[in-house]
């Protein structure tokens, strides 16, 4: 019972974050950066492995399973959004190194099928909007890490 509230937590934690996002880009039309579009794939797929465990009453394995899912589509989440914050905190040098990520993003096909929801445009050189002095990306890099723990956590639980 315990391992599904962890599951439900991050459900809806991904939720939030994709939410806020949403409220970001479109009510304060602060346009994203292909990092930032990369991000949400990796909440997606976080919410969609947590909507399983709670949709079903799982077993142990399948708990398991989708708790190595949620940890690795995390890291990759908490990857990304570090990528995106590192340019922010060390400008000079680090600002020319890097992948072209705008390939990236343009070659997944989400992108055709919501395209407004996974549209980058922006520039991810400074940050938009804080909360407590903290970046977008930066609190979402924290929320990653959270959910790396909690999918530990709901994998060892009975």
């Amino acid at each position: 019972m315990i391992s599904r509230l962890i599951y439900l937590a991050v459900l809806l934690a991904s939720a939030l974050l994709l939410g806020l996002g949403m409220y970001f880009q479109y009510a304060l039309h602060l346009h994203t950066c292909s990092p930032q579009v990369l991000v949400r794939y990796a909440l997606v797929f976080a919410a969609l492995f947590a909507l399983f465990v709670v949709a079903i009453n799982a077993a142990k394995i399948v708990r398991i399973i989708m708790s190595v899912g949620i940890g690795l589509v995390s890291l990759v989440g908490a990857v990304l959004a570090a990528h995106q914050s590192w340019p922010r905190q060390f400008p000079l040098v680090f600002s020319s190194i890097g992948i072209d990520i705008d390939s990236v993003v343009r070659a997944l096909p989400l992108g055709d099928v919501l395209p407004k929801f996974f549209l980058g445009t922006g520039s991810c050189d400074k940050a938009r909007w804080t909360i407590v002095g903290i970046a977008g990306s930066e609190l979402v890099f924290f929320a990653f890490l959270l959910f790396i723990a909690a999918g530990f956590l709901a994998a060892r639980r009975d």
